[in-house]
């Protein structure tokens, strides 16, 4: 796990496949960290403590955490500047709100961001709305829920594309043609596309969800 491949990858400069599936289901999470329990959700730190667990399973760089999900508090730039030093860890908010991307601009290393919010002291995902608009504000990547493909043939050298894979489509896929496509994806646009579903997988679909995590374990 190294922050420092994601941010690379968003920025354009990346050479090393990154991982982005950030709405996993909490049975999901608990289940690939072999732990239950709302004590795992009861505070910030307990929060940032189980994502933890959770990339490292996944394989994933940064720890994606939404503040609509989460309590927090003013202490949350510091937990994570302390979490940070301790590991290599990167960390990606998502924020709805000015109070959101306020927080993020203190500590984060990027931020995913909805609506009409901006930053220019933070790499962007942009979290909802359409490509285009993300590309003409500049922004570095585009979170899509599905049709990666098409995205990247038409938009890939112009902004990251991050998930897409589809949500519905890895909950009915086989094993083997998820591995296939994830592989395809990455020989076609490397250091474009970060793997992912680009959705929130069902929790019956738990082997689905470990073949896309082995897919992309495959190609990192």
């Amino acid at each position: 796990m190294n922050g420092r491949y994601f941010t690379e990858f968003l920025m354009g400069q990346g050479a090393v496949p990154v991982l982005f599936e950030p709405f996993l289901s909490k049975t999901h999470a608990e289940t690939l960290i072999w732990r239950r329990g709302e004590h795992l959700w009861a505070s910030e730190e307990a929060v940032i403590d189980t994502l933890l667990s959770l990339t490292e399973r996944t394989r994933a760089d940064v720890i994606v955490l939404d503040p609509a999900m989460m309590p927090y508090t003013d202490a949350l730039p510091d937990l994570i500047r302390k979490k940070r030093t301790e590991t290599e860890i990167g960390f990606c908010l998502l924020c709805r709100t000015e109070k959101d991307l306020a927080i993020a601009e203190q500590c984060a290393d990027c931020v995913g961001l909805y609506g009409d919010l901006m930053t220019d002291k933070l790499p962007v995902i942009r979290m909802d709305g359409g490509i285009e608009d993300a590309i003409n504000r500049g922004d570095c990547g585009y979170s899509a829920q599905s049709g990666c493909g098409d995205l990247l043939e038409k938009y890939g050298e112009k902004i990251r594309i991050l998930g897409g894979l589809g949500a519905e489509y890895i909950s009915s896929a086989p094993p083997v043609e998820i591995y296939d496509k994830v592989e395809a994806i990455h020989r076609r646009y490397p250091g474009q596309w970060a793997c992912g579903s680009g959705g929130t997988i069902d929790e019956n679909h738990y082997l689905e969800l470990i073949s896309l995590l082995g897919a992309f374990g495959r190609i990192r």
